[in-house]
């Protein structure tokens, strides 16, 4: 900046004023002619590069913070809006390795490490049911210990035995049926008569048809159905004696007999209650 001299010559017949920055107004005198000598401060050239440069430094640290400060923010609510199970998996595991845990985050790895198979078993094929074996599939046998052999039962293509057992104090009567062919419904009744064969033991006078299954399937044997009935004597009955089991066989819903006429006779077995 060029010098000025204090204060230089009055010019004839003139007047100098000098005029400071700080001066609010200028009042000059129009008299005479004047001279006015005005200082002007200037700036070092030095400082103000200086200036410069410092302004610089102060925005660029200020841009930093900012940056800075946005990516913590992102970060932190990122966390915050992640699922539990999200953020356990961001966190490096100690079993992580070094490379993979200093690794920038958005950087993603060329080789990525396969993903785990997951742990859901498959849902296994139902296992097929075994084949019921030929002894399950069958009915129990006539648990009877004596019978009479096969015989005409009256009905067509029906045949019947006459059968009994003892156990303990107990008797059972019993009797069993088939056809020769094609399939039937047969009414079967059961009774106990005396050693003659002619007086009803058991049961008693209010039961006059005697002890009865209806509707009952009849197919040639071998089946697969139980052909077979069984009822127990629950009346006192004397050691050693002769009984005769007696059975009648009639068409499904045919007229039942009645035991207690001479004249009817079922086939029987004798059978020694001892």
């Amino acid at each position: 900046m060029s010098k000025h001299p204090t204060s230089r010559p009055d010019s004839p017949g003139g007047q100098s004023f000098t005029a400071n920055p700080t001066d609010q107004a200028r009042t000059y005198q129009a008299n005479q002619n004047q001279t006015i000598n005005e200082h002007h401060h200037y700036m070092p050239r030095g400082s103000l590069k200086a200036g410069v440069a410092w302004s610089l430094a102060g925005a660029t640290v200020l841009a930093l913070g900012v940056f800075v400060g946005v990516d913590l923010w992102e970060r932190h609510t990122a966390v915050d809006a992640a699922p539990a199970s999200d953020a356990k998996a961001s966190k490096p595991s100690a079993s992580s390795t070094p490379s993979a845990a200093l690794k920038p985050p958005g950087v993603v790895s060329s080789s990525p490490s396969p993903s785990r198979a997951p742990t859901q078993q498959e849902p296994k094929a139902p296992a097929s049911n075994p084949a019921p074996s030929v002894s399950a599939s069958r009915p129990p046998s006539n648990p009877a210990t004596s019978c009479t052999g096969w015989t005409d039962s009256g009905v067509s293509r029906v045949q019947v035995k006459a059968c009994g057992r003892i156990e303990g104090d107990s008797l059972y009567m019993n009797a069993e049926w088939r056809t020769t062919s094609g399939h039937a419904l047969v009414d079967v009744y059961i009774w106990l008569e005396d050693a003659t064969g002619k007086e009803v033991v058991y049961p008693g006078t209010s039961v006059k048809n005697g002890m009865a299954s209806h509707r009952m399937p009849a197919w040639p044997t071998p089946q697969d159905r139980q052909q077979w009935a069984e009822y127990e004597v629950r009346k006192s009955l004397v050691h050693g004696e002769l009984y005769q089991v007696s059975v009648s066989v009639r068409e499904q819903d045919g007229d039942p007999p009645q035991i207690f006429s001479p004249a009817v006779q079922g086939r029987q077995l004798g059978i020694v209650y001892t």
